[in-house]
């Protein structure tokens, strides 16, 4: 600002900077160690003029010359803040180049001969060299061919979500034997890119996959060389490579590049790797929670996929383990805990923070008895499984053949409709083959459960976390499939014959209740046969009944279906007899009645002429009744019983004393 002020007020700058000699003047002859902050505002302040041209380089220098003819105290401060800010300035103008250099040299002796503390030595060291960098030679950058230039632009520059698909595609058009290894050092290069795209590293990594095999194969064994040689040597240097590397393992099983299992051999070599060894001090030591990082890192991305099937018991059982490390790290720095909190917050919220080693082990401990104790049962049941198969197979192919080839249920040949495909055959081991082909599936499509991708669509309930593993799964469907076939037919046996005899009663039951047209819960039919035979009779539909005997009363009693709940009930209310809900439900009902008197009148004179011909006194055409109607569609039926012809498709069941019901053929 003074500056530009300058230019049109020409004695801002000139009163200014007389202020300003006259405060250093006054400051440097106090000779106090007061107010150091006051003398280097001062000092910068006349360098900032300086390098604009305000103040004279002859009145810079004589405020250096002053600085270094007593050079002690905050005269050092003060020279060091005057070189800071103008001294590279004054050094590289050509008018004052070789009086700077000769400044600096002086500058350069009084430290070597006066025993400065190590702060100040610091301060002139780095004057010094920021005035006069020492001479090195020119850094030569290296020379990369286009193709790989191009590469390199794709990766770091251009690459962000909404041009993955363009690079991708660019990746793939190049001459692939020629560029996949540099394709391959480029991709493991992701902590020189951003840490939020290495996802998309990760993405485009996936993407090639499905064009070169190789290459997924290629990155991923790099990816885990490189975590191992970072726990091998544990340089402060490659923490950011290695958390970089951490993550994009993580982002790699994400695109399902790796399985689960090489992700907890991560997790579990991060923990173990050079512990019980003389090179744990330097490997791992007691105050260093960079693995820590690492773990939470790994687990931050891909984690929250460790929610079911054995996956998420494998996460169980290491996290016990993780919580056993933490502890031997003693007190954590708090970024450190936090971190640990938000991980388990994340993953498991209702997980158990142990708080000593004592209960870590008792919790191991009480894990370990599990799996012993699941391991033995799932031998038990294999030795089992193993020694019950071959009699199994024999038992049900001499079961489900008979002596001539056919199958036989419920004691009668010929009736097995779920066997016809053995029913021709006369080779009775026809059966063990059929049953060895759906072992051999079924074995097959249990090995095929066990893996991965179908144990995170299983959904299970853990209860305390306990540990199994994924063969149990098959076993236990392979003791609920190993059925013993004699039981099952018998159970089949006896099914269809209930089946049958209920079928067969409910032909010959009686339709004791009129047609109404509305479903009735069951609870209106229930109670005394005195009162079960009042509400039959008080009316033929369902939703209302007239009350007869109140002598002749102009009200009608109606039932109402309501429902509380889950339970429902009838109420009774009276409405007017010449309400209109009440005469048409009348007029429908008396239309019902009618309709039913006429059918069965017509059907009892087509019976009656029936028998007068077959008596041979019939007069009339066969096919008119009585009363002039026609019935369509009608064949003679040749004696009173109730039959059903093998053509016909109504049923004509006969009653002493009623009409004739008509039903559909079922």
């Amino acid at each position: 600002m003074v500056a530009t002020l300058s230019t049109c007020m020409k004695d801002v700058s000139s009163m200014l900077l007389q202020l300003l000699e006259e405060e250093f003047n006054s400051l440097t002859n106090k000779k106090d160690q007061m107010n150091i902050e006051t003398k280097i505002r001062n000092i910068r302040f006349i360098g900032e003029l300086c390098k604009f041209k305000i103040a004279p380089t002859g009145m810079v220098f004589s405020c250096l010359k002053t600085c270094l003819d007593d050079f002690m105290h905050h005269n050092i401060d003060v020279a060091c803040n005057l070189l800071e800010t103008c001294g590279r300035f004054l050094y590289r103008s050509p008018e004052t180049t070789i009086r700077m250099s000769n400044m600096l040299d002086i500058l350069m002796r009084l430290k070597n001969v006066k025993n400065l503390d190590p702060r100040q030595s610091t301060l002139v060291e780095n004057a010094y060299y920021l005035c006069k960098p020492p001479e090195r030679s020119a850094r030569v950058s290296k020379v990369r061919p286009p193709l790989h230039q191009y590469i390199r632009k794709l990766l770091f520059s251009d690459l962000d979500k909404s041009s993955i698909e363009h690079v991708l595609r660019q990746l793939r058009k190049l001459p692939w034997n020629e560029c996949e290894p540099y394709l391959l050092k480029c991709f493991l290069k992701v902590h020189k890119g951003k840490y939020g795209q290495i996802h998309l590293v990760a993405s485009l990594t996936a993407g090639l996959s499905r064009y070169h095999d190789d290459f997924a194969v290629a990155v991923v064994d790099e990816v885990l060389e490189e975590i191992r040689l970072g726990l091998e040597q544990n340089n402060y240097a490659m923490q950011q490579q290695r958390i970089a590397y951490m993550r994009f393992l993580g982002e790699l099983y994400n695109y399902e590049l790796v399985d689960s299992s090489v992700i907890f051999d991560t997790l579990y070599l991060i923990l173990s790797f050079g512990h019980g060894t003389t090179e744990q001090d330097t490997l791992d030591p007691p105050e260093d929670c960079f693995r820590i990082r690492m773990v939470v890192t790994l687990l931050e991305t891909c984690g929250h996929y460790f929610d079911r099937g054995s996956s998420k018991r494998k996460l169980d059982r290491f996290l016990i383990h993780f919580q056993k490390y933490i502890l031997s790290k003693g007190v954590l720095p708090l970024d450190v805990e936090f971190d640990l909190q938000d991980l388990f917050v994340e993953l498991r919220p209702n997980m158990i923070r142990y708080s000593s080693f004592e209960e870590v082990n008792a919790a191991l401990v009480e894990l370990e008895e599990l799996e012993r104790r699941v391991s033995t049962e799932k031998s038990h049941n294999e030795k089992h499984s193993d020694s019950e198969k071959p009699p199994r197979r024999k038992k049900k192919s001499s079961s489900t053949l008979s002596a001539n080839g056919r199958t036989h249920t419920n004691g009668v040949e010929g009736n097995g409709e779920l066997h016809q495909n053995v029913a021709g055959e006369t080779d009775s081991d026809s059966g063990s083959g059929t049953i060895d082909r759906i072992d051999r599936d079924d074995d097959e499509t249990d090995r095929e459960n066990q893996d991965e991708g179908c144990e995170s669509e299983d959904d299970y309930d853990d209860g305390g976390g306990a540990a199994f593993d994924e063969d149990d799964e098959v076993h236990v469907r392979q003791k609920v499939a190993e059925v013993d076939p004699q039981e099952m037919a018998d159970f089949d046996r006896e099914l269809r014959a209930l089946m049958q005899e209920s079928l067969d009663s409910r032909k010959l039951e009686l339709r004791s209740r009129p047609t109404i047209n509305m479903i009735i819960p069951m609870n209106l039919f229930e109670g005394p046969t005195k009162e079960h035979h009042s509400r039959v009779m008080e009316g033929e539909s369902g939703d209302d009944t007239t009350d007869e005997g109140n002598g002749g009363t102009k009200e009608i009693r109606v039932k109402v279906l309501v429902k509380r709940g889950n339970k429902q009930q009838t109420k009774e209310m009276y409405i007017p007899r010449d309400c209109s809900l009440v005469q048409s439900t009348k007029q429908k009902e008396a239309a019902e009645l009618e309709e039913k008197q006429d059918i069965k009148r017509l059907v009892l004179e087509y019976n009656d002429r029936e028998e007068e011909e077959l008596n041979g006194g019939g007069s009339q055409p066969s096919n008119w009744t009585q009363s002039g109607g026609r019935v369509a569609n009608t064949r003679p039926t040749w004696d009173g019983q109730s039959r059903t012809s093998g053509g016909s498709r109504h049923r004509h069941i006969y009653h002493s004393g009623a009409g004739i019901y008509y039903g559909r053929r079922r």
